[in-house]
């Protein structure tokens, strides 16, 4: 099993599949598989990215992980100090003691916030709603957390949608962040937002994983940031990991078709290594997620797809020591 580089587990998702029904007028139903049998480890503390082609499955894993999209089959296992909790089966007093240990940070930060409500507000208000009463204490933890993400205290008398793009953005990791939680999934997290700002808010999450052990799981189609951002890429393909390692070993050494399609669309990552990188030729777009081919689901647009390809799924291999790849030239 692809683990991380921690012994201290933090996140198991174990042969995880999401199945969505799509029905349209007068169309049979069929069976949207975002994703379809993914096995990952994340450790206390670590940075994962997770990229990919858009329709790739990456949001709903990161949704499924902390219990936002509910499995079809398989199991997300969250570990809760000497307890075990089932993410996908939570219910009731669980569940919500849940949603302090497993927080989401969303791509846009104008849409996932109330423009008009104050920033103190928006901060207050998620606390209350999981049982801090007390004034005091609601506003220790929103000074802090404000501090934390490079926010002016001041701020907490505006409204929401007098802040400019960046510090709505440090906003809604703030009201993550003010739980202490023990998993993040940052959903695009830095998509919107300019180089300067980018490295900042990279900065605070590297900073809340050393800091507090807070895991990440921080899912992005910008190779570049995955490689400055995470200690770990996880490269996804129509719901399946094609390849998994150590961000060095995935950027210097590329080993699936589809992950060095992705970096050479990035060409910008390592300057000194354009004249020795492969260039390989990927036709076509990412099929359907209702039609899904036999096989490698990468052979219609692999320029090195042999007869196996075509009818037998590759597992997942070890190469080096922490690098797997799901792919039949291995």
């Amino acid at each position: 099993m692809p683990a991380g580089f921690t012994d201290d587990i933090v996140l198991k998702i174990e042969d995880l599949h999401v199945f969505f029904t799509k029905k349209r007028f007068l169309e049979k139903t069929s069976i949207v598989k975002a994703v379809d049998g993914v096995t990952l480890e994340i450790g206390r503390g670590e940075i994962v990215a997770l990229v990919g082609e858009s329709g790739s499955g990456k949001t709903t894993l990161g949704r499924a992980a902390i219990g936002l999209a509910r499995p079809t089959s398989g199991r997300v296992t969250l570990f809760d100090g000497d307890k075990q909790v089932d993410v996908g089966r939570a219910k009731g007093r669980a569940w919500k003691r849940l949603r302090r240990k497993l927080q989401i940070v969303f791509q846009d930060p104008f849409s996932s916030l109330d423009p008009n409500m104050r920033v103190y507000d928006t901060l207050r208000i998620p606390l209350q709603a999981q049982g801090v009463k007390r004034r005091n204490e609601i506003q220790q933890r929103i000074t802090d957390v404000l501090k934390r993400v490079g926010l002016p205290e001041q701020l907490v008398t505006n409204y929401v949608f007098q802040l400019s793009g960046g510090q709505r953005q440090r906003l809604g990791i703030a009201r993550v962040l003010i739980f202490d939680p023990a998993l993040v999934v940052a959903d695009e997290p830095v998509s919107m937002l300019d180089a300067s700002l980018k490295g900042d808010i990279i900065h605070i999450i590297e900073k809340e994983s050393k800091e507090r052990g807070t895991a990440f799981l921080f899912i992005t189609h910008e190779m570049s940031v995955a490689h400055v951002a995470a200690r770990r890429i996880v490269v996804m393909y129509l719901g399946n990991i094609s390849e998994i390692g150590p961000s060095d070993a995935i950027i210097e050494k590329p080993l699936h078709p589809y992950t060095q399609a992705l970096l050479q669309a990035s060409p910008e990552i390592n300057p000194s290594l354009k004249d020795v990188s492969k260039k390989i030729n990927v036709e076509g777009e990412l099929s359907l997620s209702t039609e899904h081919p036999p096989g490698c689901k990468f052979h219609p647009r692999c320029p090195f797809v042999m007869e196996i390809c075509k009818s037998k799924v590759p597992e997942l291999k070890e190469i080096q020591s922490g690098h797997w790849v799901s792919c039949w030239l291995y």
